[in-house]
């Protein structure tokens, strides 16, 4: 039920209580009058009746008085006069008290009666005197009594009652309507629209703006509201810019990660590029001393082919890893994106001596993000493994399914995951360091040689893609770096393994 019909509906009924107790209290008072209505007929009455008959001589009281109530009798009327005692004799029961205190007070006394059993009436007991007032020997020798149907008084009641029941019936019903109609026009429907407002908040609709016309509390919760919606836009837009910049930050970031990396490889890269370009300057050589051997000059010309093919796909993935773009989502091919990635620092492995095994599932499907993404995280953890076994080593790459709860959500359900794991057998991560080789710019690397953006730039990329990375100590040495990324549909069949052991070994 809604506000104002709820209030219309208490404020009838107490409306109709109170007038209720309005008409309850003008019949009592119409009671009150009709008593004292019969009060003062019955008192003139007896004063009429006194002023004939006092003074009263004993020796002929007693048929003096007969004759009077005969008289009053015949005579008719709604009263009725009854003889109540002569001089030395005692009321019955009904006028005992009426005379005591007519003895007392010296005057008539009438009262009402409702005594339970019989009908109620009204009753005045009338003393009468031997002697005129003043004098000396004047006493009281007979009672008569005045009785009088008391049942018209409740019936007046009734009957006032009775014609005043429809008049406030229809003042209550149209006070009830009236009350519901203004409740309605100034309760209910500026409230109303202040729910809808508050409804297109909750859904982000920041643009609603309430209309505050009154200098009421319901114009002042209108204030406020428009008020609030302010402070909300404006945090929204606050909100927006500094996402913005955060967004622009990381941007930065990996950029700056990539070009650092690149920095790093250079020499590397000369390296790479000089040694098919040796190669190449051999071969023309040798075909220039050769020109005229067929067979010489084809197999020449089939190496100087695949070392320049050799060169370009070096600079190409230089070009593509170095080029700043946005994000592309797509889907991802995990086991493509490893091998790309091991291609390209496939001639540092060799340098340092260090042994991949690739490891996991063969038939993991696509999972939905970034490739360069995915990739730049790739290669930033696999140049770490690397950096961390400067004479040589073993790297454990293995890619499966998980299902597990986020990280640092323990409430959450559980999610299926791609899990990209990446062992190393090097120094491993110290304890005090864990908790911060996600912070740029921490490195644990001598000046000059990392500049502690890369995991900081990976983890950020991965958060963007909804998923975690994960940190652990490798068995008996070295480190596991472990990448959780949503595989964007459930997977009932994956089972959580033990994150602390890389996959197994292809």
């Amino acid at each position: 039920m809604k506000l104002g019909t709820r209030v219309a509906i208490v404020t009838t009924f107490l409306m109709a209580a109170f007038l209720a107790a309005a008409t309850g209290a003008v019949l009592v008072i119409l009671r009150a009058d009709q008593l004292q209505d019969l009060d003062r007929q019955a008192r003139a009455m007896a004063d009429t009746i006194t002023a004939t008959m006092e003074p009263l001589d004993r020796l002929d009281a007693g048929v003096a008085l007969k004759a009077r109530v005969a008289s009053f009798s015949n005579r008719g009327g709604q009263f009725r006069l009854e003889l109540v005692a002569m001089e030395g004799q005692k009321p019955n029961n009904s006028w005992a008290g009426l005379v005591e205190e007519s003895t007392k007070l010296d005057q008539p006394v009438g009262r009402l009666f409702d005594l339970h059993g019989i009908p109620p009436f009204y009753a005045m007991a009338i003393p009468l005197h031997n002697e005129e007032p003043g004098s000396p020997t004047r006493q009281v020798i007979a009672f008569l009594g005045l009785v009088h149907d008391g049942d018209f008084i409740a019936q007046e009641r009734l009957a006032t009652g009775k014609r005043l029941l429809p008049y406030l019936l229809v003042f209550v019903i149209l006070f009830g309507v009236g009350v519901y109609i203004m409740l309605r026009k100034r309760v209910s429907r500026p409230l109303g629209n202040l729910i809808d407002a508050i409804d297109g908040v909750s859904k982000g609709d920041l643009s609603r703006v309430v209309l505050a016309e009154r200098d009421d509390e319901i114009g002042q919760l209108s204030g406020r509201f428009n008020a609030m919606m302010n402070y909300l836009r404006e945090a929204r837009e606050k909100e927006a810019k500094a996402t913005a910049a955060h967004l622009a930050t990381e941007e930065h970031l990996r950029q700056a990660e990539k070009l650092a990396t690149l920095g790093q490889m250079a020499a590397e890269i000369a390296h790479e590029v000089g040694t098919p370009l040796n190669v190449i300057g051999g071969r023309a050589r040798s075909l220039s001393r050769k020109a005229g051997d067929r067979a010489e000059v084809e197999k020449n010309v089939e190496i100087i082919s695949t070392q320049v093919d050799r060169i370009t796909k070096i600079i190409r993935q230089v070009l593509d890893f170095s080029r700043k773009g946005r994000p592309a989502r797509g889907t991802v091919d995990l086991a493509k994106v490893v091998r790309e990635t091991l291609e390209f620092v496939d001639e540092k492995m060799k340098q340092h001596r260090i042994e991949v095994q690739v490891g996991g599932d063969p038939d993991l499907a696509p999972i939905p993000g970034d490739a360069d993404g995915i990739q730049q995280v790739c290669l930033n953890l696999l140049m770490n493994a690397i950096h961390a076994m400067p004479e040589g080593g073993m790297i454990r790459i293995g890619l499966d399914y998980v299902v597990r709860r986020k990280e640092g959500l323990a409430l959450s359900p559980p999610l299926p995951y791609a899990r990209l794991s990446i062992a190393d057998t090097g120094p491993g991560v110290s304890p005090a360091d864990r908790g911060r080789i996600f912070d740029a710019f921490f490195t644990t690397k001598e000046a000059g040689q990392g500049s502690g953006l890369g995991l900081a730039v990976s983890h950020g990329i991965v958060k963007d893609h909804d998923g975690f990375i994960q940190v652990d100590e490798a068995t008996p040495t070295g480190a596991i770096f472990q990448v959780f990324l949503p595989t964007g549909s459930p997977d009932q069949g994956a089972l959580d393994h033990d994150l602390k052991t890389p996959p197994p070994v292809m």
